[in-house]
């Protein structure tokens, strides 16, 4: 965070379809701001998404490592419970994909979630798991639901078609709300520029409910038939993120860090984290390095929104494309640092490649001890580089 713009935080996740199928376009979104492709399974052929999958991959190796790819399981809207019958299918073909989320439609309980989650583990998969809200049963449960998986996706739409229209603004911020509170990545999606589907500009309200899923605190915006068939995938893109950037902007960072004291549990990693937040907003730092092997201490130090840049520093190019749904989360591929001294070398080589921040500026760097453990945030030190 130098004198230029801030980075973006709240990230971008679009629809592949007809009209983002070939190479150049995808290339385009994302040096538009792409940071998550989804691929819907209830349309197309799985090879059709295989082959999309692949030209996000290449693309990304070339314009913006550690896209990630999300699959969206149609289910139905009749499976009853029985997930074998309504998963198991695309489960098989997310782990062929090396996916790296899957979102489970339809669901209507912590149950549902659990048994996916035990059918991946059958399948030796490590794939995070995005549960959508769109029923009314699930919204009723959404707190136990939360509870068990690693993030959701607000799915307005047929939420709209369960519990009425009017009822969807305020679940949205609820359920914002409480997946902010267990840290848990949210996405709001549905319509967010629908008439971008047609015209190159939004309208005001489109610019107004985009602004507000920032303002109350989702992690990602999602963009469905925009960038699927649209006639502007990339000008969709664009629009998102100059509203995105802009809304940020106006964030008071130690507002949000008030309302975060509610409900902080009583752990050693969970309070460096958030110390490691208040200390980079207290003295002033460019960004907050987090050391992590797993990815639990940058999805602990996201959870109280800095505004500073988070930049997740580990080893794995798995792990990196994890990260991609975090808001402020950027990760960067290292090797991992052996001892303390390479832990602060390492910070500084981070922030100066990525332009988060130049010679003598302050950063923050958390980790965990022992460093190869992952879960053990316990480490926090102010660094001037």
């Amino acid at each position: 965070m130098n004198k230029t713009r801030a980075p973006r935080h709240t990230k971008i996740v679009c629809t592949l379809g007809p009209a983002s199928s070939s190479s150049e376009i995808i290339a385009k979104m994302l040096k538009a701001g792409m940071d998550i492709a989804r691929l819907n399974l209830a349309h197309g052929t799985l090879d059709g998404h295989r082959r999309l999958i692949s030209e996000v991959r290449l693309a990304s190796q070339k314009v913006k490592p550690g896209i990630g790819i999300l699959l969206d399981l149609p289910g139905s809207k009749r499976h009853a419970g029985n997930v074998q019958s309504a998963f198991g299918k695309h489960l098989e073909f997310a782990l062929s994909q090396n996916a790296d989320f899957i979102a489970l439609s339809y669901i209507s309980s912590a149950g549902e979630v659990r048994e996916v989650s035990s059918l991946l583990k059958e399948m030796n998969a490590d794939i995070s798991l995005i549960a959508k809200i769109e029923r009314a049963k699930a919204l009723q449960e959404s707190d136990m639901i939360i509870g068990v998986c690693d993030g959701i996706m607000v799915a307005r739409g047929d939420l709209a078609l369960e519990i009425s229209i009017e009822k969807v603004p305020l679940a949205s911020k609820r359920l914002i709300k409480a997946a902010n509170r267990l840290g848990k990545p949210v996405i709001t999606a549905t319509e967010m520029l629908e008439s971008m589907v047609r015209s190159a500009t939004p309208t005001r309200a489109e610019a107004a409910d985009v602004a507000n899923a920032v303002l109350d605190g989702t992690d990602a915006l999602m963009l469905s038939e925009e960038t699927s068939v649209g006639n502007h995938p990339v000008e969709a893109v664009e629009m998102m993120a100059k509203i995105a950037l802009e809304v940020e902007s106006s964030l008071i960072p130690a507002h949000i860090l008030d309302e975060k004291w509610q409900d902080i549990p009583p752990e050693v990693n969970d309070a460096t984290a958030r110390a490691a937040c208040q200390v980079a907003y207290q003295v002033g730092a460019r960004a907050i390095v987090a050391f992590t092997a797993g990815g639990t201490t940058a999805l602990r130090v996201s959870k109280y929104r800095p505004a500073q840049p988070i930049l997740a520093v580990t080893p794995s190019e798995h792990i990196m494309r994890r990260l991609s749904l975090c808001r402020g989360v950027f990760p960067i591929r290292k090797p991992d640092p052996q001892n303390l001294e390479e832990v602060f070398d390492t910070a500084g080589e981070a922030v100066l490649e990525t332009k988060s921040a130049r010679k003598h500026d302050l950063i923050v760097i958390t980790a965990g001890l022992p460093l190869t453990i992952p879960g053990s945030t316990n480490l926090l030190k102010v660094h001037r580089i």
